[in-house]
């Protein structure tokens, strides 16, 4: 049993995979050293925060306070359960997941060669996986969990201007005294924004997106009942935004607040999304998206208000408008910006640094790893329409390019966009990761072994 991938979704599914089948391998595959942070979590900067408290980041549903209580251990007493503790923190809450469960579970290892493709027989149930090094492993059943790639700007021509703002070293670059632009204007932006200012380097920062929504702080929402469902027609995006718009107005009126109702349409999500009309979808992604996603992914108080001081102080300029041009002028970066309003002129930023803060890239075909780039190419994965991630079956099989289910390729973690929409925070991928094992365990336990050979 493999498991590609060694951020949170994966972690998570090779250890309930190994607590329910402790005599079986599972092998967990991850090329980079840290095991279990995966990108969201792989942070050495303390100031960088959950945006979700404490009580709400255990990866396991049947135990809420899971991750408190280690927060606690390692942090000291003085942790409540509504602080929101720094995101390296969480990583190392997740590394620790896993050395736990590989003391109750010696066939659970973790493998650092990177996985660059994987072959099959036709009508096979058993895969051949190629790693780097070019030794091949067969194994019965392969589990993708390779999480969030590159960002949305990556695969821009002008991308190679830019300097991502998930690397350290990035920053180090940047000078006293000179100009930088951070393209986007969500949580990433925030973290970069506020990473520079604790520098004390920028003369100038502008941040760019083409609407300029930022994240809203977060407040625990009050239990709520959602909007009537079953007033929410199939495939009527305009009057289901009309229903949704009214509940939020009739809320707001009785004094409460928009995220009680965010909170309580959330475990709805997916189904909504699965009912529209392909028309729909596109609608959403186009116009409505950004606007939901600076609501559904809050940020922390504290951070939100370090953030809104550097705007109210002046030091920070939030510009918007499409990148139309990038150019290297002599060393010093130029940047075309066309304005919203189509009668206005391009405008032109000058700065020393682009920094791209633009997050994951939605476009699954632009992912620039070997091991996406060989499923594509075989059929193995194949992208939903609007590329979100890869086609599945519900019992996370991979639908191949014939149109059936694959047997022995599941799929987890962010790639599941395409039939959940919802699928980037902690608490639905916990319960992906752990349907996903037990449906694997029902189908492994009436499966004979298959002998591993590297």
């Amino acid at each position: 049993m493999a498991v590609i991938g060694g951020g949170f979704s994966g972690t998570l599914t090779a250890i309930h995979l190994a607590l329910r089948l402790p005599d079986r391998p599972v092998i967990l595959f991850e090329e980079s050293g840290d095991v279990g942070p995966g990108l969201a979590y792989r942070r050495d900067d303390p100031h960088a925060l959950l945006n979700i408290p404490a009580r709400r980041m255990s990866a396991y549903q049947d135990d809420p306070d899971h991750f408190f209580k280690f927060a606690q251990r390692v942090l000291g007493e003085q942790i409540t359960p509504e602080d929101f503790l720094p995101r390296r923190i969480y990583g190392d809450y997740i590394k620790h997941c896993l050395a736990e469960a590989q003391k109750h579970c010696p066939n659970l290892r973790v493998d650092h060669r990177a996985v660059i493709d994987v072959q099959t027989n036709p009508n096979s149930s058993v895969a051949v996986l190629t790693l780097k090094d070019q030794t091949a492993l067969m194994c019965s059943r392969v589990v993708l969990a390779t999480g969030n790639q590159g960002s949305a700007f990556a695969g821009s021509i002008w991308a190679e201007h830019t300097l991502p703002a998930r690397k350290t070293s990035s920053f180090d670059k940047v000078k006293a005294g000179e100009t930088v632009l951070v393209i986007g204007t969500g949580l990433t932006m925030i973290d970069a924004v506020l990473e520079l200012e604790r520098r004390g380097t920028p003369a100038a920062i502008h941040a760019i997106s083409r609407n300029g929504l930022l994240p809203r702080p977060y407040e625990s929402a009050s239990p709520v009942l959602p909007p009537e469902l079953d007033e929410l027609p199939d495939s009527n995006l305009r009057r289901s935004l009309r229903l949704f718009r009214r509940a939020l107005a009739r809320h707001n009126a009785e004094g409460g607040d928009w995220r009680d109702l965010f909170a309580a349409l959330r475990p709805a999500t997916p189904s909504l999304w699965q009912e529209m009309s392909s028309k729909d979808r596109r609608k959403f992604l186009r116009f409505i998206s950004p606007f939901w996603e600076v609501h559904r992914h809050q940020c922390a108080p504290a951070t939100f208000h370090a953030f809104q001081n550097l705007i109210d102080e002046g030091k920070l300029d939030l510009k918007r408008g499409t990148i139309v041009s990038v150019e290297n002028k002599d060393g010093r970066l130029r940047l075309g910006l066309a304005p919203r309003n189509r009668a206005a002129v391009t405008r032109w930023l000058d700065a020393d640094h682009i920094i791209d803060a633009t997050g994951p890239a939605r476009d699954i075909t632009t992912i620039k790893q070997p091991l996406i780039t060989n499923l594509l190419r075989r059929g193995f994965l194949v992208p939903d329409e609007f590329r979100l991630g890869a086609e599945i079956h519900p019992d996370y099989r991979a639908i191949s390019r014939d149109g059936f289910p694959l047997e022995w390729l599941y799929v987890t973690g962010p790639l599941l966009r395409a039939r959940y929409f919802e699928v980037t925070a902690v608490p639905e991928l916990r319960l992906h990761t752990s349907a996903l094992a037990a449906r694997l365990v029902n189908e492994l336990e009436r499966s004979p072994r298959v002998a591993v050979a590297v």
